[in-house]
């Protein structure tokens, strides 16, 4: 293990993970440290992450959404079974469809296309993705276009919509 290098990505993660929440990118400490360690990775050759560590990261990950569940939240979920039930399917059935696609149209391997087009988070996907063995660069860099395109769109979306109905 390489303490230099691994103290040098975790400084540009830690540096840029804070310039993405100051910034109010969202998910902006993910986001930001993700592009910053990309940058620096792509200049200097010298990022670097032992497995060990992004087990970890893994686990934390897995706690912090956990932590998300509690008597209330459970409760809450009785009354939308039924539309997230029918919500998933679609998105499941949108989301294998286009990978599909996209695994035939540009020859990008079939776990990492669907993976890519999964109706999941960019964090939660990518992990997977890692753990798949596809190409997690390829997966993080759908779901953050992705990501991208429904914060900046969906405003504008539902503004219009909006207008319409109120009319």
């Amino acid at each position: 293990m390489n303490i230099g290098k691994l103290l040098g990505t975790l400084l540009v993660a830690i540096i840029g993970g804070w310039a993405g929440i100051r910034f109010r990118v969202p998910a902006g400490g993910m986001i930001g440290s993700l592009v910053a360690v990309a940058i620096y990775n792509y200049f200097s050759q010298m990022g670097y992450m032992p497995p060990n560590l992004k087990i970890i990261g893994q686990i934390i990950i897995g706690g912090t959404i956990g932590m998300n569940f509690n008597k209330n939240s459970l409760a809450q979920m009785k009354e939308v079974f039924l539309p997230a039930l029918v919500s998933v399917a679609i998105l499941l059935t949108v989301g294998i469809v286009v990978g599909y696609i996209l695994h035939k149209v540009t020859g990008i391997d079939l776990i990492t296309a669907l993976l890519g087009t999964a109706p999941g988070g960019l964090a939660d996907m990518t992990i997977i993705a890692a753990s798949y063995g596809a190409d997690t660069i390829v997966v993080a860099s759908i779901h953050l276009i992705r990501l991208f395109s429904v914060i900046f769109l969906m405003p504008i979306i539902i503004r219009v919509i909006s207008t319409f109905i109120s009319k």
